[in-house]
């Protein structure tokens, strides 16, 4: 290796962990100091943007260690700035649970990441409703900015005075979407809408009526036309808020 790269790995190491890691020979011991305390402050910022729920959570030594074990262990594999977030969750997610931090930790992060990378999507919600006629054969897909997700832990709800010490009786299933007003906005799904809705994810150019017509059989559901009626008035309400494409 060559004297550069070795003083640049060197310089690296030390801004990473510099509790641990001494300054590099022939440096300057003050201006790497403001410069190591600007880099992670940058950071700390950075992700106290992102994940402002969880900033609020944790007391200050928390985050702190938090940012700092994220920058000494994780290897993110981005240089842009907005998607540090999702690097962000990676790590939590790889992480060994730290004593003291919550254990809703990883699904709350990601829940906030969600909200982030649906509002900053490139692609735009859908400009108008499915003809509400056209909804029970239509072959549906969801919006590029919707995103149906199921938890142990009601994460929409937490804040500082709200913080679960175990996951409820039941999942907590959450339809995340961006309007048109560029708003992020999310539904509470009882579970056989999330069902219906994550089949639709999962099988683009779903048929919502043959859908719903096979759950009625499997079901042994006595009036199915009923049924059938209530899934697509239950997808009516997703659907004014431009939630569905047609394939």
């Amino acid at each position: 290796m060559s004297e550069l790269f070795t003083l640049q790995k060197a310089f690296t190491e030390h801004l990473r962990n510099p509790d641990v890691v001494p300054v590099p020979e022939g440096l300057d011991p003050r201006r790497v100091g403001i410069y190591s305390e600007l880099i992670f402050g940058n950071l700390s910022a950075l992700l106290s943007d992102f994940f402002p729920v969880i900033k609020s959570i944790l007391s200050d030594d928390q985050w702190h260690q938090l940012v700092r074990d994220f920058f000494i262990s994780h290897q993110a594999e981005t240089p842009y700035f907005p998607q540090v977030s999702e690097e962000f969750v990676h790590y939590l997610s790889g992480r060994q649970h730290a004593a003291g931090t919550p254990d809703f930790l990883l699904e709350l992060a990601h829940y906030e990441w969600v909200e982030l990378y649906l509002y900053m999507h490139r692609d735009e919600p859908p400009p108008n409703p499915i003809p509400k006629a056209d909804l029970a054969t239509a072959p549906l897909t969801l919006s590029p900015v919707v995103s149906p997700l199921a938890y142990e832990y009601p994460v929409h709800r937490i804040r500082e005075d709200y913080q679960p010490e175990a996951p409820g009786d039941e999942p907590t299933f959450l339809l995340v979407f961006r309007n048109k007003e560029e708003s992020i906005e999310f539904y509470e799904l009882q579970p056989f809408t999330f069902q219906l809705l994550e089949a639709i994810e999962e099988n683009p150019g779903l048929i919502a009526s043959d859908w719903l017509n096979n759950m009625a059989e499997q079901a042994a559901v006595n009036d199915k036309d009923t049924f059938i009626e209530n899934g697509i008035n239950m997808l009516q309400q997703f659907n004014a808020q431009c939630v569905f494409m047609t394939k």
